[in-house]
């Protein structure tokens, strides 16, 4: 009985001092994989060396100067290895044109079209206005117009969607088409006013001062990173609403311009650092998005950040860029990818 009290008093403190043991080895092995991660695994580089990001052609800016003036005070340390996503790049089929017909009968429009190109169709209303639909039948993209400026009346009754109604209609229009893909529904949509002065639209302050209402949808996050378009306040996809219910003359205005990614199909790149970026921008590299109000060309840099480039214009690949965003609304892009891995 001695010796099985010793056993059980000694094996006690042995299981004790075992946990304490335990605790303290998991408190430290935490901090020091805080304070010094294990390194990423490498990039995959699965797509080899990656085509250059087609910016859109911008021309008479004037010439720039950068000041960083950020709220870290320093040019932020930002990821140095980033994901690449394949996007389907769109062809040509013999079915291209009856998808098209499909897709504006789903519009309501019924009418035999009108080739205004090898690619381009425009379907119209036999109504007075018309309102016409000009389909891309290569990538499915696609402008709406009703011709408001031959229309007055819808600027009388002023019926106009509230926010949320506004984007429920822009989203409820895309999905009775076919063409409401899960990141548009799932991504954000950014409301804006504006008002008719012939034959100009202007921007209204408020929706008591305005006459249309405008949505932009965008694309879901990936990988936590928002994915811009060339205007970053203005959508790819947009509608603008009349305050008219009348199914002709509610939307008199909608522009598609849509890419599929496949979000599945991705591989990771090293990416160039953010003072190499900032370097790039300074001399005369990457995509002025907006100038804004900088006129006189002296732009302070408040904000960089990651973010993927959606283009207008299709690209095999959605790749990330850095976004240098400055005082009075500007916006810059530079590539991100390690130059060494794009020809």
């Amino acid at each position: 009985a001695y010796y099985t009290r010793k056993g059980i008093k000694y094996g006690a403190i042995f299981f004790v001092g075992f946990l304490i043991f335990r605790f303290i080895w998991g408190v430290t092995t935490a901090y020091l994989r805080k304070i010094h991660p294990p390194p990423p695994p490498p990039p995959t580089v699965s797509f080899g060396k990656l085509p250059k990001i087609d910016f859109p052609k911008r021309e008479g800016f004037p010439t720039l100067s950068f000041k960083l003036e950020t709220i870290q005070g320093t040019i932020p340390n930002l990821s140095s290895i980033g994901k690449v996503y394949f996007s389907v790049k769109p062809g040509a089929t013999l079915l291209s044109l009856d998808r098209a017909k499909e897709t504006a009968r789903k519009m309501g429009f019924s009418s035999t079209p009108q080739a205004l190109s090898s690619r381009v169709y425009r379907f119209s209303t036999q109504t007075a206005p018309a309102t016409t639909l000009d389909i891309d039948i290569v990538t499915g993209n696609f402008r709406l117009h009703y011709d408001f400026s031959s229309d007055q009346s819808i600027f009388v009754e002023k019926k106009l969607p509230s926010n949320d109604q506004a984007i429920s209609e822009s989203k409820s229009f895309l999905q009775g088409a076919g063409l409401l893909a899960e990141d548009l529904a799932s991504g954000k949509a950014e409301v804006s006013y504006l008002k008719y002065q012939a034959p100009n639209l202007l921007s209204a302050i408020s929706l008591s001062e305005a006459d249309l209402v405008k949505v932009g949808l965008f694309r879901q996050d990936l990988d936590s990173l928002p994915v811009l378009p060339e205007n970053p306040k203005e959508g790819l996809i947009y509608f603008i609403f009349s305050g008219v219910r009348e199914r002709g003359k509610r939307i008199v205005e909608a522009s598609y311009n849509y890419n599929k990614v496949e979000k599945e199909n991705f591989s990771t790149y090293p990416l160039k650092s953010t003072t190499a970026a900032w370097q790039e921008l300074q001399g005369g590299g990457g995509f002025i998005s907006s100038l804004g109000e900088n006129t006189d060309g002296k732009i302070t840099i408040r904000k960089i950040y990651l973010a993927y480039f959606d283009s207008p214009e299709p690209q095999n690949f959605l790749q990330p860029v850095f976004v240098f965003e400055g005082d009075g609304n500007f916006v810059a892009y530079v590539s991100a990818v390690d130059p060494k891995w794009v020809e």
